[in-house]
């Protein structure tokens, strides 16, 4: 009987003596993995250089069909949509917008607010895919995903009526854009785009751009009260 409580005296100091360790290690494991789940944080005001004519950043013309070399290659007035007042579409709003953009990041919702026209784009980081039937529209039906530091979003149902940038590369409504947003810094995101249109596009392409924080905020602005250019538009001789 002796024996018996020596040996149950024994096993209790030891857990006490190993409890507080395990428990340590426990907290620190967990502490580890919910660090590691979440996901960088790019709340704030950003832009990226002004882009007019992608093809200067890609070093070439895009892999056209003959029917987007076609288009592109048209030499009458430009009728560009940001002229009427129409809403600048997901890829042009980065990098050829001329004006800020904000960001507002929740676990669920990454909100992208232009400037430009006081327009937003929803990507859903929710973990749902994208509605089988699509009405195209003007930012399309973005999802996206966290790899790492980078978020990973694929959008389509676009409008065609939009461009990728101001020199005018056109799309069709077939348009899949792949975007990486890659936190670098607190101050600087890596932006990469891929762009896939069978109609245009022999081949999906890319480019990457440096987006960069600034110290401001996203202001008021009408299109309506300030446009009077599009009267002069002309496309330049290449």
């Amino acid at each position: 009987m002796k024996n018996y409580f020596r040996a149950a005296n024994v096993c209790t100091a030891f857990l006490f003596l190993i409890m507080p360790f395990a428990m340590a290690c426990g907290s620190r494991a967990a502490s580890g993995s919910s660090q590691a789940a979440a996901p960088p944080d790019l709340n704030g005001v950003w832009s990226a250089p002004f882009t007019p004519d992608i093809s200067k950043t890609l070093g070439h013309q895009p892999p056209f069909t003959a029917y987007g070399a076609a288009r592109f290659a048209k030499e009458d007035e430009i009728d560009d949509p940001l002229t009427k007042c129409l809403p600048i579409g997901p890829a042009r709003g980065i990098q050829a917008g001329l004006m800020p953009f904000q960001i507002v990041q929740t676990p669920s919702v990454f909100t992208i607010l232009f400037e430009n026209q006081h327009t937003f784009r929803i990507i859903h980081t929710d973990g749902r895919s994208h509605p089988k039937d699509l009405d195209p529209t003007w930012f399309g039906d973005s999802v996206g995903k966290w790899e790492g530091d980078t978020l990973v979003v694929d959008t389509v149902g676009l409008d065609d009526r939009t461009w990728l940038d101001t020199a005018g590369h056109e799309h069709s409504d077939q348009l899949h854009l792949v975007e990486r947003f890659q936190k670098m810094d607190n101050n600087s995101i890596k932006w990469t785009v891929t762009f896939e249109d069978p109609k245009y596009f022999t081949e999906p392409w890319s480019i990457t751009l440096p987006i960069a924080r600034q110290n401001t905020e996203i202001m008021s602005y009408s299109c309506e009260e300030n446009e009077k250019d599009r009267a002069h538009l002309r496309r330049a001789k290449k």
